[in-house]
C-alpha cells in the first residue's frame, strides 16, 4: 500500500508536467522540446519572487505563471507559428534551440548548483490510514486534479474550447469561420508555459532543481503523453498516475537508484508496444465491422425470405 500510494502521489507531479505538453501537441501539433526548461524557468522565477517579496512560492505563482505566459506568447505568435507552415522539423529545431538558450541563461545567472524552494511544509508530514504522507505531495495531488479537470472543462464546455478544438482539427476552416488561428496557437502555448511554471513550483518545493534539470522533466512529460494518449488532457492525468506507480514499483523491486531508469525503460517499452496495440485495435475494429455487416445482410436476407 505504501508503494502504491507513493506512486500515485509522485504520479500527480508527473501529470502536472505532462498536461501542458499534451495541450500543445493536441492543439498545435507541436513537439515542444523546451517544455522542461519552461518548468525550470518557473521554479527559478518563483525563487526570485518569493525571495524579493518574502511570500510563499505558491503565492508567487500569481506573478510567475502570468509572467511565463507573457514570455511564451510572442515566441509562438511571431516565431513558431510561421515555422509550422514549413513543416514539422523547423519548429522542432527552434524549440530545441530555445531550450538550450534558457538553460544557458539560467546557468549564467544562477550558477549550476542545485537549489530548492524553502517552505515550512516542504518536509512536513501527516499520518493517514497508518501511512506517513508528505504535505507537499498531497498538495501536488490536489493541484494536479484541479489543473487537469479545469483544462478539460475549458476544452469541452467553453466557447474558447470550441475555438481551440476547431483550430486543432481544421485550421483552414476555423480561420474561414472567423477564428484567429494564430492567436489561438499563441494563447495555447502561453497557457502551456503557465502550467509548466506551476509544475516547476511544485517540483521546486518537493525536490530540487538546476538549470539543466529540464531534460529529465521533458522526458517524463513525453512518457506521460505517450502513456495517456497524445493530445488527451485527461489522459495526461491517468498517464502520470500510471507512470508514478510504475516508477514506485520498479524502485521497490530494483532499488531506489533505478528510479530514473524505470522511467526511461517505460518510455522505450511504450513506444515499442504502441504500434502493436494500435494494429491489434484496428484489426479488432475491422472484425467487429465485418460481423456487424454480415449480421445486417443476414437480417435483410431473412426479411426478404
Amino acid at each position: 500500500m505504501d508503494i502504491l500510494v507513493s506512486g500515485i502521489l509522485n504520479g500527480a507531479f508527473f501529470a502536472t508536467v505532462g498536461v501542458g505538453l499534451s495541450l500543445v501537441f493536441g492543439i498545435i501539433k507541436l513537439v515542444n522540446l523546451a517544455h522542461g526548461e519552461l518548468i525550470v524557468l518557473g521554479a527559478y522565477l518563483a525563487s526570485l519572487v518569493s525571495t524579493w517579496v518574502g511570500v510563499d512560492p505558491f503565492l508567487a505563482l500569481l506573478v510567475v505563471a502570468p509572467a511565463t505566459a507573457l514570455l511564451a506568447y510572442p515566441v509562438q505568435r511571431y516565431l513558431l507559428t510561421g515555422l509550422l507552415r514549413r513543416g514539422v522539423e523547423p519548429p522542432l529545431v527552434a524549440t530545441f534551440g530555445i531550450s538550450l538558450l534558457i538553460s544557458a541563461t539560467l546557468t549564467q545567472l544562477f550558477g549550476g548548483s542545485a537549489r530548492s524552494l524553502s517552505t515550512p511544509y516542504a518536509s512536513a508530514g501527516v499520518d493517514i490510514l497508518g501511512l506517513r504522507l508528505r504535505v507537499i505531495e498531497l498538495v501536488g495531488l490536489g493541484i494536479a486534479l484541479v489543473l487537469v479537470l479545469s483544462v478539460h472543462l475549458v476544452m469541452k464546455r467553453s466557447k474558447w474550447g470550441i475555438a481551440l478544438r476547431g483550430a486543432s482539427v481544421d485550421p483552414i476552416t476555423a480561420g474561414a469561420m472567423g477564428i484567429n488561428v494564430n492567436v489561438v496557437y499563441a494563447v495555447t502555448f502561453a497557457a502551456s508555459a503557465a502550467i509548466a511554471a506551476i509544475g516547476g513550483v511544485l517540483i521546486g518545493v518537493a525536490y530540487s532543481f538546476t538549470p539543466v534539470s529540464g531534460a529529465n522533466y521533458m522526458l517524463i512529460g513525453f512518457t506521460v503523453v505517450v502513456l495517456g494518449g497524445t493530445g488527451s488532457v485527461l489522459g495526461s492525468l491517468w498517464g502520470g498516475l500510471a507512470l508514478g506507480v510504475i516508477q514506485s514499483v520498479g524502485a521497490a523491486v530494483l532499488g531506489g537508484q533505478y528510479r530514473d531508469f524505470v522511467i526511461y525503460a517505460a518510455f522505450i517499452v511504450i513506444l515499442a508496444l504502441r504500434p502493436i496495440a494500435e494494429d491489434a485495435r484496428e484489426r479488432l475494429h475491422r472484425a467487429r465491422s465485418q460481423r456487424a455487416e454480415s449480421s445486417r445482410v443476414e437480417f435483410q436476407t431473412s426479411g426478404v425470405s
